[in-house]
């Protein structure tokens, strides 16, 4: 997503989250310094201090609070039949918030202390996805992340291969009008994905449309631009209810020449945007949004403090809230998706020249760590469809 005014800040020091209260920095994995102010008592510290008794996954390791500090006690192991970290319960074969599971085409309890336990219901071949049969999410790549650059460039995102995490499917030309704001010739403003993998793409133009994720043809949605008030928007579609195939995309915005007021809405069956309510910006810009398939939806707020919160989608106002420290450089592109339980910005920041980094953040731990740094790619939308897994194992 691209703003016409930005406020200034800058990659160039220490990525932190902070949930709520509680913070945790991981400074020797992210370019630069950055002087934090000091911890709240009782919060988890960034040296790993801690409270007796606390428990948490860093990654796929479980650790244990001992005499103020955490301690590693189990490395989960991942792979066929490997396990999960949970933070409650230590390495699991499931995660019981996460419900049942399956096993081949077979749906099973997941067991209070993690444990597999009975067969609920035997789905039709290749169709038990994510504990529930499914007769979506069966086409190739609908769990990957999309991503879109300043060139139109669609790629897709694996968050499982850092090395080749970005492939190019093709160049988007779609038949736009020219951009709002009189620029001339459009370009993608923010993308999203629904479960059938097709690729909604916002043109600066104020129209969407539907795009392939495998060659990156276009087709017009239908969708009519600027409805009630969104001219500009970030976007995220959200599973109606955890598990289910129901999904509704949201958006994030308003007025093309002044995204530092912006508003929730949702878009129905018959492409028809509504408004929910107004959001809570805390002087930042308005979000870039993503979804899960635990129909929980999230914003990224870029600005002079940004932050990353999940949003009531029945009401607009903040859930929870992880804060981002205030840095200095001028961003010039961002994007946000979910994938496997985990959040990625996508940020180019100007400071004599474009860089451009992807940044993982796990809402489980409070911890941001670089992901990828000097892409190339200049990143302005990024979607992934409610199929994307909500836990990595």
């Amino acid at each position: 997503m691209r703003r016409a005014v930005l406020p200034l800040w800058s990659l160039s020091g220490v990525l932190c989250a902070v949930f709520l209260t509680a913070g945790a920095c991981t400074p020797d994995r992210l370019p630069g310094e950055l002087d934090l102010p000091d911890s709240p008592p009782g919060s988890m510290m960034t040296d790993g201090s801690c409270r007796a008794g606390q428990t948490r996954c860093d990654a796929d390791v479980f650790q244990t609070c001992q005499a103020g500090k955490f301690a590693n006690q189990q490395v989960c192991q991942r792979g066929a039949g490997g396990q999960l970290c949970d933070g409650k319960l230590g390495c699991v074969a499931c995660k019981p918030s996460l419900g049942n599971v399956c096993q081949g085409d077979n749906i099973r309890q997941c067991n209070s202390d993690g444990s597999v336990g009975d067969v609920l219901e035997q789905c039709a071949a290749g169709q038990c996805q994510g504990g529930r049969c499914s007769t979506s999410c069966n086409a190739m790549g609908v769990d990957l992340v999309y991503v879109v650059d300043t060139s139109d460039r669609l790629y897709s995102f694996n968050p499982r291969d850092p090395g080749n995490a970005f492939r190019l499917l093709g160049t988007l030309r779609c038949p736009t009008a020219p951009a709002i704001d009189g620029s001339g010739k459009a370009h993608p403003f923010s993308m999203s994905v629904d479960r059938m993998g097709r690729a909604w793409v916002l043109y600066n133009s104020g129209e969407i449309f539907w795009a392939s994720t495998k060659d990156a043809s276009c087709t017009a949605s239908g969708f009519k631009p600027r409805q009630s008030g969104f001219d500009l928007y970030g976007m995220g579609f959200v599973s109606d209810t955890a598990g289910a195939e129901q999904e509704t995309l949201y958006l994030a915005g308003g007025p093309y020449n002044n995204q530092s007021v912006g508003d929730l809405g949702r878009v129905d069956g018959a492409l028809a945007v509504s408004k929910i309510g107004t959001l809570r910006l805390q002087g930042q810009s308005s979000p870039e949004l993503t979804g899960t398939g635990k129909a929980e939806l999230w914003g990224y707020f870029p600005g002079g403090s940004p932050f990353v919160a999940q949003i009531d989608k029945a009401t607009a106002m903040n859930k929870a809230t992880y804060s981002l420290p205030r840095l200095t450089g001028t961003p010039t592109g961002w994007a946000f998706a979910h994938w496997g339980g985990r959040y990625y910005v996508f940020i180019t920041v100007s400071s004599g020249g474009d860089t451009s980094y992807v940044y993982e953040f796990d809402p489980a731990t409070g911890m941001a760590k670089a992901f990828l740094s000097n892409t190339g790619i200049k990143v302005v939308g990024a979607g992934v469809s409610t199929c994307a897994p909500v836990v990595i194992g």
